[in-house]
């Protein structure tokens, strides 16, 4: 059975220094069909945290939607309405009621992510941040693989992969390789849930997710979608196969917007630094702490100029 799986992405104007490029890299990785692939393009101001985020330029911005509509990459692009009859349409339908802020108390987007859902036909949503980066080394794409397991276990309603392996204890930093063993490959539940990307089935979201019940009044998104699947008994789970894994960029630095080239070349190879700085799912680009991911790529193009595979 042929299933219809949308695509979607928010964007916004400190997304245009690396967006034509990251998203390039995802259908290329990911090499999946999609019936139909969605930018929601907020033209507003980011605030909040996000005020102080480097900006690109409006009709740079304009000009990335444009080649990518071109070249087939996107469908359409759809523009935010910020009149206040959209957004409360879009928070009756989540919130089922209206008293809810377009963003968090941090300025994280909450009425942006909703309208985006919104616009997505699809039997189900693959949603993603602008800068997410994916590596597809499996024969058969997670994507696939999430979609199956939606099928068969009714409780789970998000579907997403796992990270590249990291060193957790000084021993294994030392010697540079994991000493524990690995989880079999399979699905397990999270303990936890992110906006910055999910497969999600969308009428188990419609049907038994909706309305979203908040733990607290101005928390992130993610707490809030986390905190309705406790209250429902639902569930998200994550694909442990190391064969595909996803990294987010934890800052737009300059290092990381003069780096990205490398570093989706690094994702779209599976090469990343097993002694690394941060949470496994992030990517650290701040002064030194790109270092390692640098000379991994580094080791490994010489070793492929050399002619060894590994």
């Amino acid at each position: 059975m042929q299933h219809r799986v949308t695509f979607t992405v928010n964007a916004c104007i400190t997304d245009a220094p690396f967006l034509e490029k990251t998203l390039r890299h995802v259908f290329r990785s990911l090499d999946f069909h999609f019936c139909e692939r969605l930018i929601a393009y907020d033209p507003g101001n980011p605030g909040g945290k996000y005020r102080d985020r480097g900006r690109g330029d409006r009709r740079q911005l304009l000009a990335i939607f444009e080649r990518l509509i071109a070249d087939g990459l996107i469908d359409r692009v759809d523009t935010v309405p910020w009149d206040e009859e959209s957004q409360k349409q879009v928070t009756r339908r989540f919130f089922g009621h209206e008293d809810i802020s377009p963003t968090d108390m941090d300025g994280a987007p909450i009425y942006q992510y909703l309208y985006a859902i919104d616009r997505c036909i699809g039997d189900y949503v693959f949603h993603m941040d602008s800068d997410m980066l994916f590596h597809t080394g499996a024969s058969k794409s997670w994507l696939t693989d999430g979609i199956e397991m939606l099928e068969s276990e009714p409780q789970v309603v998000f579907a997403t992969c796992g990270s590249p392996p990291k060193a957790r204890t000084w021993l294994e930093r030392v010697l540079k390789r994991p000493l524990r063993k690995r989880m079999p490959n399979g699905w397990y539940a999270a303990d936890s849930f992110s906006t910055r990307y999910f497969l999600m089935d969308t009428k188990r979201f419609k049907d038994q997710l909706i309305p979203l019940v908040p733990a607290r009044r101005g928390e992130m998104l993610e707490k809030t979608i986390f905190n309705t699947l406790i209250v429902r008994g639902l569930e998200r789970r994550v694909n442990s196969c190391v064969d595909n894994w996803a990294i987010h960029p934890r800052t737009h630095d300059e290092n990381y917007v003069r780096y990205l080239d490398e570093l989706i070349w690094a994702v779209e190879h599976g090469v990343y630094p097993f002694v690394r700085p941060g949470f496994c799912w992030n990517l650290h680009t701040e002064g030194r702490e790109i270092q390692p991911w640098l000379e991994a790529i580094a080791v490994h193009k010489r070793r492929m100029r050399d002619g060894d595979p590994h």
